[in-house]
């Protein structure tokens, strides 16, 4: 066993052994240790990976049992990419929780949340790993069933609600992907990836465009791509802060793992119109979810849907990945592989910290509303300065590394027009209109995610009380503040270390690279400018001299939360020119006042919103089948004729089809 082989597989058995370790030490030293326990396996995790991917490698064999030939696993330099993604948020999650759970010790039962987190996270880690259909499979129902728990961790009845919804879209999206690789693999559930792999080219047209329709059903709904994505932001804000991180930032990256893995290693290449169709379910999904982010109040909820809104963006580019390879486009296919992969680790960096955010805000004021928030900055700047880092990598601003990676994109679709054919400049044109529209409206989104709860005055006691969180909570907000400034900067060395070091040799993105460096430009240049602006700013400004602190000149009328921009009022042109698509109305709740006369009335304005794939789509589904589920009942009738008649068609039927 290689020395990373041997890494990997201890960082599994410390994963599962930092989740034991509460279970048996039931107090909160045993929680403490248990965190260490994981952050300490999960960190190792994610070194082997990396060198791993620093190798070169393609294939290395993990845990190969000759006992158990259907659990084979392995690292391959697809899955390591995934795998340093979970074990790094894994990692950075557990020193978080190791304050943060301590704060909530009345909400959950301590040693129960740790375990599932534990057994979450090895989940995720061992899908990645496994190389057969039961193995994959297994796996994927362990790391959705912990995560169906964790959601429900406080027990409230939103909680077990939303979890319950999870539950059934997890389901229904693990039963679409079984059936899909029993298509392909014959009906045989412990046929290996090589197997598979091997047999791609034997699929009839039809077998592999309904095993690709399986597919993209089962890992769209794991990923929240519209219009199976209404569990997330009902699942992801139910949970503990470090869960939603690890739910949003790792396991849909687990999801865009196995749909890459399956339709460049498994499915013959396919109709375009496959290729289309994953293209405008992305796109479609991008901008629905940004909307519903731009127009919420509930700030976990608004980072849900910026979470739906990054997985069709990745989607998309993958989509534009299969389309380019399918028209001839070699070069695009590579930047829309990379673009994808590079979005991935962007997002896991900033969306975690943002979710990580939440938690240290929430800790300390007990709500999610926006509208009672504010003024964070003069009592916590160094948490604020990690928030406004986190939120503009969010809105994919220079030099963060998600506008290294949506600008890569769309350098490679405007890069490609020239000389394609009218049909193939049509999907390339709308594309980048509608990732430059979505774009556009993350700017949006997280200006307000920033700004209504960091700037202005406090808009309640609590918010007017908070303080600096300890350092092992603000610790990894900052890293993964720190994290996506990096990743912009050492841009092109991130893509040459996860496998496209041809796009920057050959110039492909000649004005974000240089072809014997491994830094940004761009980037660097942006840092410079922007750190000399600020300082010549401040010496011209200040000159020197001490400055006395006073308020904000106010004309004679002191200033008060009311004067201040609301959530609701930010988002109001949003909201407008988008109520049909996003389905708000706007319905006035009046409140009899103490006397309970008619004059002594108090009227609030509220904005009521349903989702239109809810009202269109998923509840005329549950009336049908809720009607034909009446319709089988009568069935059972209780009358042992009816019976012993069905018994008889049955038969009958059988011996039809036999002959």
């Amino acid at each position: 066993m290689s020395s990373i082989s041997l890494a990997i597989t201890v960082s599994l058995v410390g994963t599962l052994g930092a989740g034991l370790i509460p279970l048996f030490w039931r107090n909160i030293k045993g929680h403490r240790v248990g965190q260490i326990a994981l952050a300490a396996s999960t960190a190792g995790g994610a070194v082997a990976a990396m060198t791993f991917l620093a190798s070169g490698s393609q294939t290395l064999a993990v845990f190969a049992p000759p006992t158990v030939p259907a659990l084979q696993f392995q690292i391959t330099a697809l899955s390591a990419i995934f795998f340093l993604i979970v074990s790094a948020v894994a990692c950075l999650c557990a020193i978080f929780a190791y304050r943060y759970v301590e704060m909530h010790k009345n909400v959950y039962d301590v040693p129960s949340l740790d375990f599932g987190v534990a057994l979450f996270v090895f989940g995720m880690q061992a899908v990645l790993l496994s190389s057969t259909v039961v193995g994959f499979m297994l796996c994927w129902e362990l790391m959705s069933l912990s995560s169906f728990v964790l959601v429900m961790a406080d027990k409230e009845v939103a909680s077990r609600k939303a979890a319950l919804l999870y539950f059934v879209m997890a389901q229904l999206g693990a039963m679409a992907i079984l059936a899909g690789f029993l298509l392909i693999a014959s009906g045989n559930p412990l046929a290996s990836f090589e197997t598979l792999a091997a047999n791609a080219g034997s699929l009839t047209p039809a077998d592999a465009a309904f095993a690709f329709v399986l597919f993209f059903i089962g890992f769209g709904s794991k990923a929240g791509l519209v219009p199976l994505h209404t569990w997330l932001p009902e699942a992801h804000p139910q949970a503990p802060s470090h869960v939603s991180a690890l739910m949003s930032s790792a396991m849909l990256k687990i999801a865009v793992y196995g749909f890459v893995l399956v339709t460049t290693a498994f499915l013959p290449p396919l109709a375009t119109g496959f290729s289309l169709t994953v293209i405008a379910v992305g796109l479609v999904t991008a901008v629905f979810g940004i909307l519903h982010a731009a127009t919420e109040h509930d700030i976990k909820r608004a980072i849900a849907w910026h979470s739906i809104e990054n997985l069709g963006l990745i989607f998309a580019m993958l989509g534009v990945s299969l389309f380019a390879a399918k028209n001839g486009l070699a070069v695009l296919a590579d930047i829309g592989l990379a673009a994808a992969f590079f979005h991935a680790i962007n997002h896991a960096i900033f969306k975690s910290g943002l979710f990580l955010s939440t938690g240290v805000i929430m800790s300390q004021m007990h709500t999610r509303n926006i509208e009672e928030m504010g003024g964070l900055a003069k009592r916590m700047p160094l948490f604020t300065i990690a928030v406004c880092a986190l939120t503009l990598s969010g809105a994919a601003l220079p030099p963060f590394g998600t506008f290294y990676d949506e600008w890569l994109f769309l350098q490679g679709l405007v890069g490609s027009l020239a000389g394609a054919t009218p049909a193939v400049q049509a999907v390339l044109a709308a594309t980048v209109s509608v990732t430059a529209f979505s774009g556009g409206l993350a700017i949006f989104a997280m200006t307000k995610l920033f700004a209504l709860p960091c700037l202005g005055q406090p808009r309640s006691h609590e918010a007017a009380e908070m303080k600096e969180p300890p350092a092992s909570m603000n610790g990894p907000i900052l890293f993964f503040a720190a994290a996506g400034l990096l990743s912009g900067v050492f841009a092109t060395a991130i893509l040459r270390t996860i496998g496209f070091p041809q796009l920057l040799e050959a110039g492909d993105i000649a004005p974000f690279s240089v072809a014997a460096g491994s830094v940004a430009p761009v980037a660097i240049f942006a840092l410079i400018a922007g750190a000399g602006l600020c300082a010549a700013a401040a010496r011209y400004y200040l000159g020197g001299k001490k400055v006395r602190a006073y308020q904000t000149w106010d004309c004679g009328q002191p200033i008060t939360p009311r004067m201040e921009y609301t959530a609701t009022a930010f988002s109001a042109p949003i909201r407008f020119f988008f109520r049909n698509f996003i389905g708000t109305r706007k319905a006035v709740v009046v409140t009899p006042g103490p006397s309970g006369g008619p004059l002594d009335l108090k009227r609030e304005v509220v904005f009521e919103g349903r989702s239109f794939w809810v009202t269109r789509l998923h509840e005329p589904t549950a009336r049908l089948l809720h009607w034909l589920g009446g319709q089988a009942r009568r069935v059972q009738s209780g009358s042992i004729q009816t019976y012993l008649l069905f018994i008889f068609i049955a038969l009958a039927a059988s011996l039809l089809l036999a002959i």
